[in-house]
C-alpha cells in the first residue's frame, strides 16, 4: 500500500477521500456490486478505517453531505449565544449557500441512487432528522434557552425549509447563484408571513 500523504492523515480529509473513492466505484460498477473491501483498497485505507468513518455503505454515499452538516454545526456553535435562533440559522445557512454545492457532485449522487431509490430516501431522511435534532440541541444548550422549546423547533424547521427550497430551485432551474435563490426564498416567505399577519390582525380586531 502506498504511503499516506500528509494531508490524508487529517480525519476530515480521509473521510472525504473514502467517500470520493466509493462514489467513483458506485458509478463504475454499481452500488450493490461494490464492497467495503473494494472501497478501502481504492481509498488506500484499511477496512476498519472505512468503518471508523462510516457505519454503513449507505452512509458513504452521503459522505459529502454529512461533512457539510458537521461544518454547519461547528459554525452554529461559534455564533453569539445571545443571538436570536432564527438570526443564527439564517446566517449559517446563507453561508452554506455562498459556498455553494458542487452541481456535478450532486448529479453523481443522483445517478448512483437512481437504482436504489427506497434505500436512498430512507437514509437521507434519517440523516436529515439527526441533523435537525443536533441543531435544536445546540440552540437549546445556549444559556437561558428553554428545553423542548416549541419556538426553537418551529424556527429550525422553517429555516431548513428555506434552504431546501432554495437548493431545489437552484438545481431544477439551473440557476447560476444558490445564495440569490436563498435570499429570494427568504424574502418571499417573510413578505407572505407579514401579509398573513396583517390579515389575521384585521380579522381578529373586532374581538379585541
Amino acid at each position: 500500500m502506498p504511503p499516506t500523504p500528509p494531508r490524508e492523515r487529517d480525519p476530515a480529509a480521509k473521510r472525504i477521500r473514502i467517500a470520493d473513492a466509493a462514489l467513483e466505484l458506485f458509478q463504475r460498477q454499481g452500488y450493490a456490486e461494490t464492497t467495503i473491501e473494494q472501497i478501502a483498497a481504492a481509498a488506500r485505507v484499511g477496512r476498519r478505517t472505512v468503518f471508523d468513518h462510516f457505519p454503513t455503505k449507505e452512509a458513504i454515499l452521503f459522505g459529502h453531505l454529512a461533512v457539510r452538516r458537521e461544518v454547519l454545526i461547528a459554525r452554529l456553535r461559534e455564533r453569539p449565544t445571545d443571538e436570536p435562533p432564527l438570526v443564527s440559522l439564517h446566517a449559517i445557512l446563507r453561508e452554506q449557500c455562498v459556498e455553494g454545492y458542487d452541481r456535478a457532485l450532486l448529479d453523481q449522487i443522483r445517478r448512483v441512487i437512481a437504482a436504489e431509490p427506497k434505500l436512498a430516501v430512507q437514509h437521507l431522511t434519517i440523516g436529515m432528522g439527526s441533523f435537525e435534532r443536533t441543531v435544536i440541541e445546540t440552540l437549546e444548550a445556549r444559556p437561558g434557552a428553554p428545553r423542548g422549546s416549541f419556538e426553537v423547533h418551529a424556527l429550525t424547521e422553517m429555516a431548513f425549509a428555506w434552504f431546501i427550497t432554495a437548493v431545489r430551485i437552484y438545481l431544477k432551474n439551473r440557476r447560476r447563484s444558490l445564495v440569490r435563490c436563498f435570499d429570494e426564498v427568504v424574502a418571499t416567505c417573510v413578505e407572505a408571513g407579514a401579509a398573513l399577519h396583517q390579515v389575521g390582525s384585521a380579522a381578529g380586531a373586532p374581538n379585541r
